[in-house]
């Protein structure tokens, strides 16, 4: 067990089975994940995803957004 331990830990089977490219199955690379992935274009998508109305609202509205859910 410990031997099987020390091989995960050492990336045993990586260096022994190299990827030929640096992609996941969906052809997305390490870069294009991280940049999903941070905060940053996370609000940008939800800002996206937001309808135009809903955006207008926000907007113009007095009070927050946070006081509408409760």
């Amino acid at each position: 067990m410990y031997e099987s331990l020390v091989r995960i830990h050492t990336n045993f089977y990586k260096n022994k089975y190299p990827r030929l490219k640096d992609t996941t199955f969906t052809g997305v690379t390490v870069e294009d994940c991280r940049m999903i992935l941070a905060t940053d274009i996370l609000k940008q998508m939800e800002d996206i995803k937001k309808g135009t109305w809903k955006r207008l609202r926000e907007k113009f509205s007095a009070k927050k957004p946070e006081d509408d859910l409760k």
